[in-house]
């Protein structure tokens, strides 16, 4: 048994509980879990307000787009700085989930979420082809974009998609929410392609914003995250489900998004109020604050690739 880290509060959707956060004793893994976690069969009560659950009414609907456009205003009023200091490529990079240097395929994106990515890679000529345990996920991603996606509302494994499948498959933030990552991982090797990519991204325990934060650090999310990896120990994973790794490193492209949630978390941990780090209003002051940590942690991403608040996996069948 690992040493105790953290006692976790979901400071994101206020599931009641305190959950121990352990850390593995091996330097060569080091990577964190919930012990204990929730059970396999209660999992999906954990996502009954998730993000992918919003339904929206057209004031919603007009709030999102004008989030939408802050957020490009902000993009461009920052992207000198990010361009300098390599974020405006990260960000790029993992937007496609480092598929640029592909030409167009059968993607599969396992957790797809709203069907964002998809969408994004269809109209780049990509077949988009996306599974999501969550019903209401689906649903609203069908809403928004029709028939146009080959949606399917399962796990990978329940999808018995045929061996050889897919030219890529895609996991963006799924492998820390599920029980047994390896087999995971050993699914979406049988129905890639011989010489296709799998490419993981998944919050970095090791990360800048994690030793800042510590149990208010946003990559947690207990008890929705039940493990978060190490570069090494995602690295370990693949090689036990006979992948060859391409390459394993850590972005700072989100990290203004992970310090933002932090601070929101901080807040609520001062507050000892739960459920609110989801939900909190623009702060100004705040965002300021997490856009120079981000800054500051592209610049020790230079001397330290492990402290990017997102691990990536890069994998070759």
């Amino acid at each position: 048994m690992g040493k105790l880290l953290h006692s976790l509060k979901d400071r994101m959707f206020g599931i009641p509980g305190n959950w121990p956060f352990r850390l593995c004793n091996n330097v060569d893994c080091g990577a964190g879990w919930l012990d204990p976690a929730p059970l396999e069969a209660d999992i999906g009560l954990l996502y009954k307000t998730y993000n992918t659950h919003r339904h929206e009414n057209s004031q919603q609907a007009f709030l999102a787009e004008l989030r939408s456009w802050l957020y490009r205003g902000y993009i461009a009023a920052t992207y000198l700085p990010s361009t300098i200091l390599g974020l405006s490529e990260a960000r790029r990079e993992i937007l496609h989930m480092f598929l640029g240097d592909l030409p167009p395929g059968r993607v599969l994106d396992v957790g797809c979420g709203n069907g964002g990515f998809l969408h994004r890679m269809q109209q780049l000529g990509w077949s988009a082809t996306g599974v999501d345990f969550d019903p209401k996920a689906i649903e609203n991603a069908q809403t928004k974009y029709g028939q146009a996606l080959t949606l399917l509302n399962t796990d990978l494994s329940k999808a018995h998609f045929p061996d050889n499948s897919f030219d890529v498959v895609t996991m963006s933030h799924v492998i820390e929410h599920v029980p047994d990552p390896v087999a995971l991982l050993i699914e979406a090797r049988r129905v890639l392609k011989p010489g296709g990519r799998l490419v993981v991204t998944t919050p970095n325990i090791q990360s800048f914003g994690h030793q800042r934060f510590q149990d208010c650090w946003w990559g947690l999310d207990a008890p929705r995250h039940l493990q978060i990896f190490t570069l090494a120990a995602l690295k370990q994973c693949a090689f036990k489900a006979s992948f060859a790794v391409v390459n394993v490193t850590s972005s700072a492209a989100n990290a203004d998004t992970f310090m933002g949630g932090s601070f929101g978390f901080l807040a609520a941990k001062k507050s000892d109020s739960s459920g609110s780090g989801s939900r909190v209003e623009f702060n100004a002051l705040r965002g300021i604050r997490s856009l120079l940590l981000q800054y500051r942690e592209a610049r020790l991403l230079r001397r330290d690739p492990n402290c990017g608040e997102e691990a990536v996996l890069i994998c070759q069948k």
